[in-house]
């Protein structure tokens, strides 16, 4: 209770602050976003699907306006690069999912071209945090794997890793959903941001570097560097690191690997586990609404991706 009052109060100064001058003004704003760091938890633990996409778009507006008075706060900065994330992936994506099940596809076009503008906002921002612990980021990121590899190696250490990590996640998510075929060059350098992280936590945020590495091995053609046997050595290590709570991690595994290889027999499998899954607790409800809702309208399309 103490915490809710202290956020509304911080909330409804600020505007007051404003008025005091532009150090007061960030004062403020660092204050509200390191309270709004600590209560991350209850939007992943929240149980109802509609009413979070509502809040999530709203509060990207609101993230929008504390980062315009703090744009050096990397906390702040990191919240609403994750913001955009889990707005555009659970629910913009979801809507571009229904539009394109129902073969309405000029409105699935409509909310890829949104997913992509907020990827792409997502990216800029990570980036920016990034570029903000080392200035020479963005020339490395032109060098080649080997070279990029002993750049991070010789640049950054562990404090850094939210930072790259979630370049990496946003600059991936902007990349499926470009436009531009020619973006896909782009997945080399972020293949070695993954293994950074990689080998300093495989399970970090939820194993997410894993599968992200699944997901390129499974899905490239083998011109560009795919592996499918690696993909889904990948897949399995991040199951086995998340004890199968996460069910973003399945979805992908189905998507990715099992379309790909194919494996009607497995892709089934996953999507029936995670729609008959029960509460995986709060770290994971609200990820897990997400996936369920993808995994219900999948297995109507498993004659449509299996010929056989």
């Amino acid at each position: 209770m103490k915490r809710s009052f202290y956020l509304t109060v911080c909330l409804v100064c600020l505007p007051l602050f404003a008025a005091s001058g532009c150090s007061l003004r960030r004062a403020a704003v660092d204050t509200t976003a390191a309270i709004l760091a600590d209560a991350d938890g209850v939007a992943r633990s929240y149980f109802d699907w509609e009413s979070a996409g509502s809040a999530a778009g709203a509060g990207i507006i609101q993230f929008e306006g504390l980062h315009l008075s703090s744009p050096d706060n990397e906390t702040l900065t990191l919240m609403l690069v994750k913001a955009y994330m889990a707005h555009a992936y659970g629910w913009v994506m979801d809507a571009y999912e229904v539009a394109q099940f129902s073969g309405d596809f000029q409105t699935a076009e409509h909310h890829k071209q949104r997913a992509y503008l907020m990827y792409s906002r997502a990216r800029d921002l990570a980036l920016r945090c990034v570029e903000h612990r080392d200035p020479g980021i963005r020339n490395a990121l032109s060098m080649p794997p080997k070279n990029l590899a002993k750049y991070l190696n010789d640049k950054f250490t562990d404090d850094d890793k939210p930072a790259l990590f979630w370049l990496m996640m946003a600059w991936t998510s902007a990349i499926n959903n470009s436009p531009h075929s020619e973006d896909l060059a782009d997945m080399a350098e972020l293949r070695v941001i993954a293994d950074w992280v990689i080998q300093r936590d495989p399970g970090y945020e939820d194993a997410g570097a894993l599968v992200f590495l699944g997901g390129f091995e499974s899905s490239m053609p083998k011109a560009f560097g795919g592996d499918p046997v690696k993909g889904k050595e990948y897949f399995e290590r991040a199951l086995k690191i998340t004890g199968r709570k996460n069910h973003i991690v399945l979805i992908n595994y189905a998507t990715l690997y099992a379309v790909n290889a194919p494996d009607r027999a497995l892709y089934v499998s996953l999507m029936r586990e995670i729609i008959e899954a029960p509460d995986q607790g709060a770290p994971y409800r609200m990820s897990n609404k997400v996936a369920r809702r993808r995994a219900a309208r999948a297995l109507q399309r498993v004659d449509e991706l299996f010929y056989d």
